[in-house]
C-alpha cells in the first residue's frame, strides 16, 4: 500500500471527523491504557455485520453501541474545532493518519481492508471482550425514524 501518514487540516480532511475512524485493536488497547477507553464505541465493520470492533464513539455514544448514523454534525468525540484532539498524542489511529483527500478509491480500500483483517483475529476478540467489561453500558441509541434517515443520508449527499 503506497499510502504515507498525512497531517493534512484542509476543511474536506477535517470534515472526515464526522464519521469517527476505526482504529485497530492495538490502538484500541493503546486509547484504553491512556485513559481513552470511555470514550469509544462498539459497532459492527461498516457493511458486515460479521465483523465487531471497537473504534472511536460519536459525540454523545461513549460507551454505547453505535447508533444508526455514524456520521453527523457532531461528530467524533476527539473532534473538536475542526481538529481531531488525538493529533499530537501519537495515539492518533492508523486510519485516521492515512485516509486524506488525495486517496485513490484504491487506496481508500487498501486502507481499509488493512484494518479490517485485524479486527478478524484473536486478539481483536480479546480487545472488545475487555472493553465491554470495562467501559460498555449495554445501550443501545435509540435509531432515529424514517424522516430522521432520509436527512441524516441527504447531509451525506451534499
Amino acid at each position: 500500500m503506497d499510502v504515507l501518514p498525512t497531517e493534512c487540516a484542509c476543511e474536506k480532511c477535517s470534515g472526515m471527523c464526522r464519521a469517527p475512524c476505526c482504529p485497530t485493536p492495538k490502538e484500541v488497547n493503546a486509547l484504553i491504557e491512556a485513559g481513552y477507553g470511555d470514550r469509544l464505541m462498539y459497532d459492527d465493520w461498516p457493511d458486515s455485520s460479521e465483523v465487531e470492533m471497537i473504534k472511536m464513539a460519536m459525540k454523545g455514544a461513549e460507551g454505547c453501541r453505535a447508533p444508526w448514523a455514524t456520521r453527523t454534525e457532531k461528530g467524533c468525540t476527539f473532534w473538536k474545532d475542526g481538529l481531531c484532539e488525538l493529533h499530537n498524542t501519537g495515539l492518533k489511529p492508523l486510519h485516521a493518519k492515512l485516509v486524506h483527500h488525495d486517496n485513490t478509491e484504491e487506496q481508500m480500500d487498501a486502507i481499509v481492508e488493512v484494518i479490517q483483517k485485524e479486527w478478524q483475529t484473536e486478539e481483536a476478540e480479546i480487545c472488545i471482550t475487555n472493553w465491554k467489561e470495562k467501559f460498555y453500558h449495554h445501550t443501545q441509541l435509540e435509531e432515529p425514524d424514517m424522516f430522521e434517515k432520509l436527512l441524516m443520508f441527504l447531509d451525506t449527499c451534499g
